[in-house]
């Protein structure tokens, strides 16, 4: 078992395959989770894009619903007082090193004192620990970037701090792009989990991606290519 709250963020109507998938995998770890749903595009009107987004992301469209829900999952960590939150997007695969490496990583926050912490374990932008900065016993490393936002933990100090920055500035671009904006906007303490712990499904070929419909027909290429991308990153970077 793992010490967090399980937030999975999914659209209410037309993932039926991905509600399925997660439901499946989550009871064969064992796990209870919670969906959050609020955020679907049929649930967006203009007034409160307005109020909490700009830019390119001052529309209703999917990366503003993705973003919304990342938003609602912050917004639920510092509600419930949560010390944080293991948020998945619906299409995440959860590797057999998880739960072992994830409770490491949560004694490694407490351990170093790690605050407003947000840590990626999904390998899905093939970004990786350069094998010259990897420590024997350390999982977390801290990151100019992030890596996509399928898997990430998120400290209630992270989503206080998140949260804060969307009402005082809101939100110009998609949500992954944003949290890398705030380690320099706004002092994020961005960790990248080094061995990576989770993958998403609509990199590899298993889903189609729900912000971009083009990649329905790439299903094939991508898994049959996916495997020996990442082999050939994985070593690149343990190389550097």
């Amino acid at each position: 078992m793992i010490n967090s709250k399980i937030l999975v963020l999914h659209v209410k109507k037309g993932y039926e395959d991905r509600q399925k998938h997660i439901e499946k995998m989550m009871k064969s770890w064992g796990y209870s989770f919670e969906y959050i749903l609020d955020g679907d595009m049929d649930d967006l009107n203009l007034e409160f894009v307005h109020q909490y987004f700009t830019g390119e992301m001052d529309c209703i469209s999917p990366a503003t619903s993705v973003a919304t829900k990342h938003l609602k999952a912050a917004r639920y960590i510092v509600d419930h007082q949560l010390d944080g939150a293991l948020i998945l997007e619906d299409d995440m695969l959860l590797y057999p090193n998880f739960e072992k490496v994830f409770n490491q990583c949560l004694s490694e926050i407490q351990n170093r004192h790690l605050a407003t912490a947000l840590i990626s374990f999904e390998d899905s932008s093939l970004h990786f620990v350069p094998g010259s900065q990897r420590k024997k016993g350390q999982h977390l490393y801290i990151a100019k970037r992030d890596r996509f936002a399928g898997a990430l933990y998120c400290t209630r100090e992270a989503a206080e701090l998140i949260l804060q920055h969307v009402r005082e500035n809101r939100c110009d671009m998609p949500i992954d792009l944003y949290h890398t904006s705030l380690i320099q906007r706004a002092g994020l303490n961005y960790y990248w989990c080094h061995p990576c712990i989770a993958t998403q499904g609509s990199h590899t070929g298993l889903f189609a991606s729900s912000i971009n419909e083009k990649s329905a027909k790439k299903k094939t290429y991508r898994r049959l290519t996916w495997n020996l991308k990442l082999a050939y990153k994985k070593l690149l970077y343990y190389l550097r």
